[in-house]
């Protein structure tokens, strides 16, 4: 099989640089998986190495569990606020040095209003200190097979260092799930009642997607804003994970979309690969998604520039969506019987091995540029003829979308195939 990349000798420096710099191109990172098999059942750029943000604190509160159920803490043991903690910057619940929060009401603050200062309360009674838990908690990742995660802190607040992606954090969050059951109800409930305040859930999916029951929002500028949600429809629970929306309106929409697409799939059992064996040996810089004059002060200690970051939204699905009684989506067809909007797949071709296909999207995704805003670019693994391929496609394009796609392709010497809906 030719290797899909064309390169003279003289030009492999210049050819390196390009694919070493693309990753950061990715407008965002996204995956769906079914909680019970663990199967893959939608990704964009899963593993693509990015900053948590607050998403990070899944993982204090994953350890927090654990030591509760080692009878290492107790809901009702009282902690005593640090002036470390009490530093924290927002959010935060504003606890005060010397000031007493019980472990209960500290694992509240975090879950609901994601408060730095509850979260580092928690991680120095854990570790002795902030430092010594992150470097707990990137041992924990490592056990649970979060390869691309390690963590500075226990917040998730701006580090260079603080890295994970959205196939860690769908493992991180299934983990949670499966392994602590009967505490999962903090991180779906809507509010949190503290010293006669009642103090709601910045987690807003759980009130604008029917279906969802938890779990978790992060920002910062350099991520953009993520979230972590599952949800259970008919008996069936998908984990979803949004990495890099340019607002938080934006987030909270595509979630929806996200999980919707997963539904669907997952309904005629439309399943890839189990995510523990959704591996990628790239290492570049997470992409920085908000530029320095949208979010000045983290940004520039980020070091970003102007022009880092995009604007363009996110789509996860383009179209609007009908939601029927029975949770099932619509699908069309056109007058003629064709496939309509959003149905049309474009296939780039066919990889022995994971990286081959990765370069061939990341230098699609080039070749298309401002058409690569729509869509859903994926790579998923096939069998054919007794033969393991990886297969790139880009999905969820209407017809003249599609045809257009191929053009831009066919005109640059790639391979192009239309697949109708």
């Amino acid at each position: 099989m030719k290797h899909p990349l064309n390169i003279k000798t003289g030009s492999l420096a210049g050819a390196l640089l390009l694919l070493t710099s693309l990753p950061a191109l990715a407008r965002y990172a996204a995956i769906v998986i079914d909680a019970d098999s663990g199967r893959v059942v939608h990704e964009v750029e899963a593993t693509h190495r990015w900053y948590p943000a607050s998403l990070t604190k899944v993982m204090t509160i994953y350890m927090t569990f654990a030591a509760i159920e080692a009878g290492r803490l107790h809901l009702h043991d009282t902690l005593t606020v640090s002036a470390h903690a009490a530093r924290q910057p927002s959010s935060k619940l504003g606890l005060r040095q010397g000031q007493t929060i019980s472990v209960e009401h500290a694992i509240m603050a975090v879950t609901t209003r994601s408060a730095n200062d509850a979260a580092v309360v928690l991680a120095e009674r854990l570790g002795g200190s902030e430092s010594q838990f992150a470097g707990m908690m990137t041992q924990q990742a490592q056990r649970m097979g979060m390869y691309n995660s390690s963590f500075q802190n226990a917040s998730g607040l701006p580090d260079e260092g603080q890295i994970s992606s959205a196939r860690d954090l769908a493992l991180l969050s299934s983990a949670l799930i499966r392994d602590f059951p009967q505490y999962y109800r903090y991180f779906s409930a809507t509010e949190f009642a503290y010293k006669g305040r009642v103090l709601p859930n910045t987690n807003k999916i759980l009130k604008t997607y029917p279906d969802a029951d938890g779990l978790k929002t992060g920002f910062t500028c350099g991520s953009g804003y993520n979230l972590i949600a599952s949800a259970k429809r008919n008996g069936r629970r998908l984990i979803g994970v949004l990495l890099g929306a340019h607002s938080s309106a934006e987030r909270f929409q595509q979630m929806a979309n996200l999980l919707d697409l997963g539904f669907e799939k997952s309904q005629v059992g439309a399943f890839g690969m189990p995510v523990t064996q959704l591996r990628d040996a790239n290492f570049a810089p997470p992409p920085f998604q908000l530029s320095s004059n949208r979010c000045a002060g983290s940004a520039e200690q980020m070091g970003a520039d102007s022009g880092s970051g995009r604007s363009e939204p996110i789509r996860i699905k383009p179209g609007k969506s009908t939601r029927l009684a029975d949770n099932r989506r619509v699908k069309t067809k056109s007058a003629k019987g064709g496939a309509a909007n959003g149905n049309w797949t474009v296939m780039l071709g066919d990889h022995r091995r994971k990286i081959d296909a990765d370069v061939n999207l990341k230098q699609a995704r080039y070749a298309l540029g401002t058409a690569a805003k729509t869509g859903q670019p994926h790579v998923v693994r096939i069998k054919t003829k007794g033969k393991l391929l990886w297969r790139t496609e880009w999905m969820n394009l209407s017809s003249s979308q599609a045809r257009d796609f191929c053009r831009k392709l066919r005109a640059k010497g790639r391979q192009c195939t239309l697949l109708p809906g």
